[in-house]
């Protein structure tokens, strides 16, 4: 490898920065011109500062330009040395930079796309760099570097379903690999007045739109064109995708844009520059959260399906090593169940989303929606060359609900007859859900805002085999808790339901004597921190955007797994509907794929020709 030290002046870059930014006559996300940013001359892109690695790409030795950790804010938050994720480091911006590749043949070219990937899988902060293996000097690989999903002497391909760096590339993509705080970043102690969570909402997007912003700043002095970001993201990175979508140049957000010291941001809090994108391509996102635990019951309740697998399979257990059931996870609280579902029907209808006939979609029309999106999926399946198990034979598949958390789920196809021209001949919804909650088990109750949920189901903490080192009380406690709340408290419920019915906290999660109604004596009616808790939750829920925002993104395309048990699907269904009533967004490629889990980037081919008829026919 080659390192290419700086040689540019930065005032020069400054220069030029500062006179792109003077260009922008408007303020976007606020009424008046703004000034340049407060950090903007900090925030210059050296582009004299890579390093050269080799790839090899299709067969091809290829050199490839490497900005590593790029600090993309001029306030990046300050770290405690060791995270939950392992060793940070970078110091210098931690939680808040980003890897920018692109093949040396390109580097000089700024008219290709920027493929922007977000990482915070979980909702958990992600980090871009070494993790405590490397020592700054030796070769880095995947082994030793958390950031680098392309590494010196990597083999990449641009003809694999599952490759997108290879895809990218070969398109003469700039890729990037961003790092953003979220639930468990946490600073060194004493150093913030308001504690040492600084990652709670929204954190996260805040980072995505200060990333763009960089770029933004920076497209006359980089490689690839600012006007042109497509972003992609799986799981709680799908959300982040997603809600960058959605929010672009929203002033909802500089606040906390001016507090990161955000390119084009401004002392008085107005912006010079758009965080707008051009595409999202998105992966099962884990969206709406503040009504997931709603839809994720009525999803898997309606039909019976946490019933139903209860009482005949124990791959919707936990069991211990033994194969003994521990707690029945499938259904773990009935009672709880019940109450979510029912209070699902009218948020439903409050969203005031339309079906293609102009109809309401509605709780009594949902199913037969998603049954059309499966009946899709299916077809498509067979239509592109690969099979379904035929009907009424015995199939497997890989199933995290069986012993020991994985393994191999046998199981009857009782639900789908379609023929070998992927026509659907019959679909029985009822029994794909009972599938789907086989191959993985269940959420809790509720699935999301699980923490000091603890109902009495087991007499006495058993060990829990699937989660090496937890107690089981009752169900176990995880979800998103730790993403709400202000920063000096360890999570926060922020739903009505896990609100009322905290009982204290657990053994796994800390006790947050200021949370819930048995720790305040204050229901969710009137917590005092309600009004802060419902606007961390609206500042990460895309569908309180959708149709609001001048700066959404044009080109959308979602892609939920059919046999995906990690949210609801009708929380991306619901997206898809608003997406399609906004009059500015252009188009919203929204499918379910067959066979698939919560996953992403599993279809990279037909997601890159998506990519390249969009950006064609921009031009």
């Amino acid at each position: 490898m080659s390192t290419h030290k700086t040689f540019k002046l930065r005032a020069v870059a400054a220069s030029i920065a500062a006179l792109s930014v003077a260009s922008l006559l408007t303020a976007c996300g606020g009424g008046d011109a703004a000034d340049a940013g407060a950090y903007d001359s900090q925030l210059v892109f050296d582009k004299a500062k890579y390093t050269t690695i080799t790839v090899t790409l299709d067969g091809v030795s290829t050199p490839v330009r490497w900005y590593r950790e790029v600090c993309y804010v001029g306030k990046p938050m300050k770290l405690a040395p060791t995270q939950s994720a392992g060793a940070v480091d970078n110091q210098a911006c931690g939680y808040q930079n980003m890897n920018i590749f692109v093949r040396e043949a390109d580097a000089a070219k700024q008219d290709n796309a920027i493929l922007l990937n977000v990482n915070n899988s979980g909702w958990f902060a992600s980090y871009q760099g070494g993790k405590g293996g490397w020592n700054g000097t030796t070769p880095i690989t995947s082994a030793n570097y958390t950031g680098a999903d392309i590494v010196n002497g990597g083999t990449y391909v641009s003809t694999s379903d599952t490759n997108k760096v290879g895809a990218a590339l070969a398109r003469g993509f700039v890729y990037i690999n961003m790092a953003s705080r979220s639930r468990g970043a946490v600073a060194p102690a004493g150093v913030y007045d308001d504690g040492i969570y600084q990652g709670k909402s929204p954190a996260a997007i805040v980072d995505a739109k200060a990333a763009v912003r960089y770029l933004r700043l920076n497209d006359s002095l980089m490689p690839g064109n600012a006007n042109r970001i497509v972003v992609n993201g799986t799981s709680g990175g799908g959300a982040q995708s997603t809600q960058l979508g959605a929010t672009g140049d929203s002033a909802d957000y500089l606040p906390y844009l001016k507090a990161a010291g955000a390119a084009g941001v401004d002392t008085n809090g107005r912006s010079s520059i758009s965080d707008s994108v051009f595409a999202i391509s998105a992966y099962c996102p884990i969206q709406d959260m503040g009504s997931a635990d709603l839809a994720y019951e009525w999803m898997f309740n309606v039909l019976d399906t946490r019933k139903l697998v209860s009482a005949d399979q124990k791959a919707g257990l936990i069991v211990d090593a033994n194969g003994n059931e521990l707690v029945r996870a499938s259904n773990p609280d009935p009672i709880g169940s019940a109450t979510l579902l029912n209070r699902f029907v009218a948020y439903q209808a409050s969203l005031g989303l339309k079906n293609d006939d102009g109809t309401a979609l509605t709780s009594s029309n949902m199913l037969a929606a998603l049954q059309t999106e499966f009946t899709k999926a299916a077809t498509a399946y067979v239509k592109s060359g690969k099979s379904i198990v035929a009907y009424n034979a015995f199939g497997s598949a890989a199933a995290n609900g069986v012993a020991g958390g994985s393994g191999t789920l046998y199981y009857k196809n009782d639900f789908i007859d379609v023929d070998a021209s992927g026509t659907v001949n019959s679909f029985n919804l009822s029994n794909y859900l009972k599938f789907v909650a086989k191959q993985a088990r269940l959420k809790a109750v509720p699935s999301f805002d699980q923490v000091g949920q603890t109902p009495a189901l087991a007499a006495t903490p058993t060990a829990d085999t699937t989660k090496a080192g937890a107690t089981i009380y009752g169900n176990y406690s995880g979800g998103e808790s730790n993403l709400f709340g202000t920063a000096a408290q360890v999570y926060s419920n922020f739903t009505e339901y896990a609100w009322n019915n905290n009982n204290g906290g657990d053994a796994i999660n800390a006790k947050q004597s200021d949370v819930g109604l048995k720790n305040t004596g204050n229901t969710w009616a009137n917590n005092p921190q309600q009004a802060y808790l419902l606007n961390q939750y609206k500042m990460i829920n895309a569908l309180a955007y959708i149709g609001k925002t001048d700066g959404i993104t044009p080109n959308w395309r979602i892609r939920v797994g059919a046999r995906d048990r990690d949210t609801s699907f009708t929380v991306a269904y619901n997206m898809s509907r608003a997406l399609k009533a906004d009059s500015k967004v252009q188009d919203v490629d929204f499918a379910l794929h067959w066979d698939q889990g919560h996953a992403g980037n599993y279809d990279v081919l037909d997601a890159f020709k998506w990519i390249d008829q969009k950006l064609a026919a921009a031009k």
